[in-house]
C-alpha cells in the first residue's frame, strides 16, 4: 500500500472502514439498507389507439460497496473502482477530469485506499473532499451512441468526526454537496468512468487529532 508519509511530529487521524481489532478507535460497519430505488413503471395507453406500452427510465442499483480498496468490477460490469481523499484547496471539476487509475502518488490526495479492510492515515485538521471512483456500462449510462454522465449517481454514508449521508448526481453542476465528474467519456470505449466528490458545502471535511472517519456505505446507481 502506498500510504502518504506524515512527519512523526504531526499527529495523525484515521480514515477507513471498521477493522476487527488493532486500530485507534473501535469501529463497526453498519449494515447497508438501501430503499431509494424506484420501480420500473409501465405507461400504458388506454385511449384505444393500440400503441405499444413505453417503459420509463428509473434508478437502479449498479453496485453496493463492500469494504474494499481498489476494485475491478469484472468484465462488462459497472461498479466501484476506488476511494480517496482530495485536498480541499483543489478544484474538483478540474482535478477529477483526470482518468488516472491510481491516485496514490498524487500530491493532491491525502489518503488512497488500495487494500481490502483499509485504514488510512491522513493529516489531522486538514480539510478534504471524499472521492468515489466508479465506472458504468453502455446499458447503464449511454444514450444511443453517446455516454450520459447525468444518468449516474453515488450515495455515501460515513460517521465519526464527520457525519455524511449524501447523494450526488453525475454532471449536475448545481450540486451543493459535491458532484460527478466525467474522467473519461469516449463513445468508442466500453465504459464511462466517473469521479464523484462529496463536499460539506462549508470548509471541507476534517478529522481531528487522533480522530477517525468511518465509511459504512457506498451505493452506486444508474438510470436506465
Amino acid at each position: 500500500m502506498k500510504n502518504k508519509k506524515v512527519n512523526d511530529k504531526v499527529r495523525k487521524a484515521v480514515v477507513g472502514i471498521a477493522l476487527p481489532l488493532g486500530i485507534i478507535t473501535a469501529l463497526v460497519i453498519t449494515s447497508i439498507v438501501y430503499t431509494d430505488i424506484e420501480p420500473r413503471d409501465m405507461i400504458v395507453d388506454l385511449t384505444g389507439n393500440n400503441e405499444q406500452p413505453t417503459e420509463e427510465e428509473s434508478w437502479h442499483t449498479v453496485y453496493v460497496w463492500t469494504p474494499t480498496g481498489e476494485n475491478d468490477p469484472g468484465a462488462s460490469t459497472g461498479g466501484f473502482l476506488s476511494c480517496f481523499l482530495l485536498d480541499y484547496g483543489e478544484d474538483p471539476a478540474t482535478v477529477l477530469a483526470n482518468n488516472a487509475t491510481d491516485w496514490s502518488a498524487s500530491a493532491t490526495v491525502h489518503a488512497y485506499a488500495d487494500s481490502d479492510d483499509w485504514s488510512e492515515d491522513t493529516l489531522s485538521e486538514d480539510p478534504f473532499y471524499v472521492v468515489v471512483r466508479a465506472r458504468f456500462t453502455a446499458t447503464q449510462a449511454k444514450d444511443g451512441a453517446a455516454w450520459n454522465g447525468s444518468r449516474t449517481r453515488v450515495t455515501l454514508t460515513a460517521s465519526g468526526d464527520e457525519s455524511i449521508s449524501q447523494t450526488v448526481v453525475g454532471n449536475n453542476t448545481a450540486e451543493t454537496y459535491g458532484g460527478g465528474i466525467e474522467s473519461d467519456n469516449n463513445s468508442d470505449y466500453t465504459y464511462l468512468y466517473m469521479n464523484f466528490y462529496f463536499d460539506d458545502n462549508s470548509d471541507g471535511y476534517v478529522i481531528s487529532d487522533d480522530g477517525s472517519l468511518t465509511i459504512s456505505s457506498i451505493v452506486i446507481d444508474a438510470k436506465y
